[in-house]
């Protein structure tokens, strides 16, 4: 009997360094053995993955030429395919992709789906790639991006299968604010494909129950709460160095206006350290390091801003530190944005089994988490973000016990064993097999 088949249809390509390559690494690693994948994706990286080895390639890149020269386009992509050069040229057009989204983000999203409206991606080599792998399950996360929902769409009408997605930022509630029309143009038509595409769903996953709250009485499709999991089998020794600087470690990207947020901690801990260096902070983040942030974030002494690093050294610079963050905006627009958002790095830290340190709106969702869990020292409030390192300086003895509460946490909450295996059974009750 053969392997039960899920195809995925995703924006990004599944790269394991990558947050959401490695979410579905997190998800499905466990899976191989009784399942085979196939992905449809769009950005124009290439993938790098142990999981899924066939893929069908709607590269952003070739869709622009698509519109130009009103050719079809989109390729089947096997993993022998992929080479380090052709993953650094994708690496590379992504990266101009992000420069346009960032600075003309409201324009881009408008544009981006007249663009896709008048590409050729629904073609035979498409549909022959969907119905030769014949998946039994249609895994299709909620994006931003109009066109996925109408490749979601497709795929389902095109293989009468269920579509189960999940979704980990707000693309519904009116919960937001912007002066641009364009915003409010893009959220409308977003709110109805996300209607649209919601009646193939057998499945909906969230990242938090207060998402799932807000969305169910609208949506009206069943819906569980996700959670991302780790291997909480072996807690970290954590083990004070004495009479050496608190290390305060950030990983993550700086987008969001976070950089506004560790901005004001590389403040505190500069008159803390006026006489003499008591804490010291380390960034991490993919996030292109500019002069104003090296202005904000890097005096190599106080604060050191340092770039991109793979999730191993990261997970070993969190063992050589004292305290770990998560950290949000404080600016209205950021917070509303990311209010039901729930940062899959979050489980990282919790996975560390060093003090977490949250600095973010009391409203949002990863605060509430938190601080019902009591398993970080949660800062809702930025001017007090210099006396709260001052308690800790003062008392280490606090830093150890809310590592312990961190990693209790997630080894109550967020146990592969137990996760994985409600997960799994999810796909196998929602698999159609002929």
């Amino acid at each position: 009997m053969r392997k039960r088949r899920i195809l995925l249809i995703s924006g990004e390509a599944w790269r394991d360094e990558s947050n959401g390559g490695n979410v579905l690494s997190n998800l499905f690693g466990s899976f191989v053995d009784e399942y085979e994948f196939a992905q449809i994706y769009t950005n124009p990286a290439l993938p790098a993955n142990s999981i899924c080895t066939n893929y069908f390639h709607l590269s952003e890149a070739d869709m622009l030429k698509s519109v130009l020269k009103r050719k079809s386009f989109g390729r089947v992509l096997q993993k022998n395919e992929i080479n380090q050069k052709e993953s650094e040229k994708g690496a590379h057009t992504n990266n101009r992709f992000s420069y346009i989204r960032k600075h003309l983000l409201n324009t881009a999203f408008l544009i981006q789906d007249l663009l896709w409206r008048f590409s050729k991606w629904k073609t035979p080599e498409l549909e022959k790639f969907i119905l030769d792998f014949n998946p039994d399950i249609i895994f299709a996360p909620m994006y931003y991006g109009v066109h996925l929902h109408r490749l979601d769409r497709y795929v389902a009408r095109l293989t009468g299968k269920n579509l189960v997605s999940y979704v980990s930022d707000d693309h519904l509630t009116f919960k937001q604010f912007s002066l641009s029309p364009f915003f409010w143009f893009n959220r409308l038509v977003l709110r109805s494909n996300v209607f649209a595409t919601s009646k193939y769903y057998s499945l909906l996953f969230t990242m938090t129950q207060e998402q799932l709250e807000e969305y169910q009485p609208v949506l009206k499709v069943p819906m569980k709460v996700l959670k991302k999991t780790g291997d909480f089998l072996i807690q970290p020794i954590y083990l004070r160095k004495q009479a050496t600087p608190l290390v305060i470690s950030y990983g993550g990207n700086l987008i969001y206006n976070r950089y506004k947020t560790l901005a004001k901690l590389a403040e505190a801990i500069k008159k803390i350290n006026k006489e003499k260096i008591h804490v010291v902070l380390n960034i991490y983040t993919q996030t292109p390091v500019t002069e104003k942030l090296k202005v904000l974030l890097h005096d190599g002494k106080n604060t050191f801003l340092k770039g991109k690093v793979t999730m191993a050294v990261l997970e070993k610079e969190y063992n050589n530190s004292d305290i770990v963050l998560h950290v949000e905006s404080f600016d209205l627009k950021q917070r509303l944005l990311t209010r039901l958002s729930f940062s899959t790095k979050i489980i990282d830290l919790l996975h560390s089994g060093r003090c977490i340190m949250a600095i973010c709106w009391k409203e949002s969702s990863p605060y509430k988490y938190l601080k019902l869990e009591d398993a970080a020292i949660c800062i809702e409030d930025i001017s007090c973000i210099e006396d709260q390192l001052n308690q800790l300086i003062q008392n280490q003895e606090l830093i150890k016990e809310y590592a312990e509460k961190a990693w209790f946490c997630g080894k109550r909450n967020h146990d592969k064993s137990k996760n994985i295996s409600s997960f799994r059974n999810d796909f196998y009750l929602h698999s159609k097999m002929i």
